[in-house]
């Protein structure tokens, strides 16, 4: 279900006061490469903080050459805009999720766009460290340079009222970030009512009524409240929440060619301490919301997980070559196998 698409990871986090964007910010001063970007992750959160030490060691590994500058809580539009102002060079560079990736390669939908169909964390490793490379191509073909990639662990389901069979789902209003038609489409067809929303009204949405029903990671869910209002949570695995760090070519090419390979390993290495500390959180943020705000987990038994399973793998024929390219599918698919079949042996 493309329902996990629509919901960036950065765009429910940032509910926080915004810093406004600066012009375009690609320039040179003199020696100094000064790279601008943003990010809807709140000044203060664990992806912000961990790009502001990104920010350090790059200007530590350039000797002041390149100039990192990291504006959290951006406000002005959502992740499809800020693709469209590094397209025009007024912002360098984002830490974005596949939300927003999708509007330079479509095949980033592959990432976290089928439901269910990852059975642990370590089959989202496995595909991500081989689909992750051949994702990054396209996008360099399109004038973008990932630097890295990451994820935060699974995206849950919270709800207003209990969701444990398929048919509660398809009951509720659920969540859908606007500007996603393709998604809106497959989720009537299934028979769910989306409801096209702006991250920031997600809370009052909750609260009015408009909405039942969000898919969330569980600290995200936490730090944005979601849960005081949502206070049921189904333990099912829909896919992981993937994001990356993207930079436009224009701006990447002016960093000297000599500092390139070491700049990029403390990128990679920013993105796996986002995953790790994005995980741990996660799971911190579930006993958190059940101390503090009554959170109830519904976790279904073999039977119910059946029923989810089959219920999703109804709707991939839909997904595969319209959600997501055929290609990727075909290659998410192979990439599992091969990994389940390794394991096996």
């Amino acid at each position: 279900m493309q329902i996990l698409r629509a919901l960036g990871l950065f765009a429910l986090l940032g509910l926080a006061v915004a810093t406004g964007v600066c012009r375009a910010a690609d320039s040179v001063t003199g020696s100094v490469v000064k790279i601008k970007l943003v990010t809807l992750a709140p000044t203060g959160s664990t992806p912000y903080l961990a790009l502001l030490r990104l920010a350090e060691k790059w200007e530590k590994i350039s000797s002041g050459q390149v100039k990192l500058t990291v504006i959290g809580s951006y406000r002005a539009g959502g992740e499809a805009a800020i693709i469209d102002k590094m397209g025009v060079g007024g912002i360098d560079a984002s830490l974005i999720t596949a939300s927003g990736l999708i509007h330079i390669n479509r095949a980033a939908a592959g990432l976290n766009s089928i439901p269910l169909v990852y059975r642990n964390l370590e089959e989202v490793d496995y595909v991500m460290e081989r689909l992750g490379p051949e994702l990054a191509q396209g996008m360099e073909q399109k004038g973008y340079k990932i630097l890295c990639w990451t994820d935060v662990g699974w995206t849950r389901f919270f709800s207003v009222a209990p969701m444990v069979h398929p048919a509660d789902l398809k009951r509720m209003k659920v969540f859908v970030w606007s500007g996603f038609f393709d998604q809106l489409e497959l989720m009537k067809e299934w028979g769910t009512t989306p409801v096209p929303l702006e991250p920031n009204d997600i809370l009052s949405g909750l609260t009015t009524g408009i909405i039942d029903a969000i898919p969330s990671p569980p600290f995200a869910a936490n730090a944005a409240q979601f849960s005081s209002v949502a206070k049921h949570m189904l333990t099912i695995n829909w896919g992981p929440f993937v994001g990356g760090v993207v930079i436009r070519s224009k701006s990447w090419e002016k960093v000297p060619p000599q500092l390139r390979d070491a700049l990029l390993a403390a990128a990679a290495e920013t993105g796996r301490e986002i995953r790790r500390d994005g995980r741990r959180e996660n799971d911190e943020a579930v006993a958190v919301m059940q101390k503090k705000q009554g959170l109830q987990i519904h976790t279904p038994t073999p039977k119910e997980q059946e029923e989810w399973q089959q219920a999703m793998a109804r709707i991939f024929p839909k997904i595969r070559g319209n959600l997501v390219p055929a290609e990727t599918f075909d290659r998410v698919e192979s990439l599992l196998k091969e990994y389940r079949g390794s394991k096996k042996n």
